[in-house]
């Protein structure tokens, strides 16, 4: 049989991925968001998106 790779969680034996310079950009303001607590849990992201979608369906006319 064949031996066993030990398998560590912390280490990773993937390339590491390069990232241009466009989404290095968003990352960064991501994290600024984050860290300056401007977001909302996924259930309020849900309720407004819900919300967003009845708006503009009943403001369409035709």
């Amino acid at each position: 049989m064949a031996k066993l790779k030990s398998f560590d969680p912390f280490v990773c034996d993937e390339p590491a991925v390069q990232i241009s310079a466009a989404t290095s950009s968003i990352l960064k303001q991501r994290i600024k968001s984050a860290e300056e607590g401007r977001l909302v849990s996924v259930q309020d992201a849900r309720k407004r998106i819900q919300q967003w979608l009845s708006k503009s369906s009943t403001t369409k006319t035709r």
